[in-house]
């Protein structure tokens, strides 16, 4: 009797620890076939064994609960984590800051101790694109500067003043083919109208309004067609606002190592002619005795570029490009823009260079004034002159870079140019560039 109950305690003991060393309910099994054999060969008694079982299934419960809420638990961690990481596959970010030292030197006419003038400057820019779903996309971007569409630079000045930020686009793309796309808000300009100088748009002008871009694949390579309408103002006193409408057709091609864009552009601007001088101009476009536009600016315009890889160099590229403007209504009323490039394609890793070099003619109303290089003389027409670029990449996305300008006064003698038609100005821009 003693030694029963001995082994029906040591049995007892035994089922314990190992109710306390079962990691999993899976194992409780198995004790309960221990159990069921133990009251059947008499070690212990039916009373212990429904104890015993009892505990058992109490603590396969306990178990499975704590599996549930642990599994719950890092289920909730994984679908959390998925969901981060799916909004954070949908935007992209982008952006670079420059900084830039500025010297130019303006001779005029009419004051021989013209001073020159250095500034210290920068220019940051942020953007975010979003997939809204498969077909449409959203971006929107920031960037320093002021009002100026043709500027993106904010100058060291004013005792340590806070700077302006301002919205430099927003737009929704919808591309609902791989052939189409189209975008309308305030959105970026070289997806949707070509060119490959900055003769007439300044490369921080990004156009309101809405456009389309159209593209096929052939035998001969790809040709493509851009349009749009671009707002240019709002007037709350009248119906007719100012508007700008465009078609481009273009075609590029590449054979071995040679490779080629081409592309012909109308403009169209309606409600301009005759009309108050839009936001933004350098006053040097003709005006009538009102002091409005004297002329349209309905325009033609041309656009090429040939290039070479592996010619002079291995792995560098070679290449001629121009534009050409011609507007239809005015006698100071063509521009165009020659040059050339040699060295990398694209300079964004260490050791990689690139030189180019381009000459620009913009007569007085040949375009509207508000929309050229605003380092070339200001943005402003009525101008001819050389533009030389060397761009060397210090390291991964560090680009160290050097434009200079020599641009002189060409302009008829009227006004606003009777008195000024021999200023000059040379700037000289050196900056580094940080991309991210």
């Amino acid at each position: 009797m003693i030694l029963k109950y001995g082994r029906s305690v040591a049995a007892f003991g035994m089922m314990v620890l190992a109710l306390c060393a079962s990691p999993v309910f899976a194992s409780n099994d198995a004790i309960k076939e221990l159990l069921k054999v133990l009251r059947d060969n008499g070690t212990i008694s039916e009373q212990a064994y429904s104890v015993l079982k009892n505990s058992v299934d109490a603590d396969a419960e306990r178990t499975h609960a704590e599996m549930e809420k642990t599994t719950d638990q890092k289920l909730a961690k994984i679908v959390q984590a998925d969901g981060k990481k799916q909004w954070a596959e949908k935007i992209k970010l982008k952006g670079d800051l420059r900084l830039r030292r500025q010297y130019e030197k303006v001779d005029d006419a009419d004051n021989a101790d013209d001073p020159s003038r250095t500034r210290y400057r920068y220019r940051l820019r942020l953007g975010a694109v979003g997939e809204v779903n498969d077909d449409v996309k959203v971006g929107l971007g920031f960037a320093s500067g002021s009002d100026d569409p043709t500027s993106t630079n904010e100058t060291l000045d004013d005792t340590f003043s806070t700077k302006d930020v301002r919205l430099d686009y927003a737009y929704a793309q919808w591309q609902p083919v791989d052939y189409a796309k189209v975008v309308a808000g305030k959105f970026k300009r070289k997806a949707y109208l070509w060119a490959p100088t900055d003769l007439i748009w300044d490369g921080d002008i990004n156009p309101e309004g809405l456009s389309v871009h159209l593209h096929t694949d052939n035998a001969a390579g790809t040709s493509y067609a851009n349009a749009g309408i671009w707002i240019l103002d709002e007037e709350s006193g009248s119906k007719d606002d100012p508007f700008m409408k465009y078609i481009q057709l273009g075609h590029k091609f590449k054979i071995d190592n040679i490779y080629a864009n081409v592309a012909g552009a109308l403009y169209r601007f309606d409600d301009v002619e005759g009309e108050p001088l839009l936001d933004n101009i350098r006053d040097t476009n003709t005006v009538n005795a009102d002091g409005n536009y004297q002329y349209d600016y309905d325009s033609l315009g041309l656009s090429a570029e040939l290039g070479m890889q592996d010619v002079f160099m291995s792995g560098k590229v070679f290449a001629v490009f121009g534009d050409y403007i011609k507007n239809s209504d005015s006698e100071e009323d063509k521009g165009y823009a020659l040059g050339f490039k040699f060295g990398d394609k694209k300079v964004s890793n260490r050791h990689q260079w690139q030189f180019k070099y381009v000459y620009a003619d913009l007569e007085q109303d040949a375009f509207l004034d508000n929309f050229p290089d605003s380092d070339r003389f200001g943005g402003e027409t009525a101008i001819k002159g050389s533009e030389f670029i060397f761009n060397y990449g210090l390291h991964k996305n560090v680009v160290f870079g050097i434009d200079y300008y020599d641009t002189e006064r060409d302009a008829p003698d009227a006004a606003p140019f009777a008195s000024n038609d021999d200023d000059q100005q040379k700037v000289l821009q050196t900056d580094v560039v940080f991309k991210f």
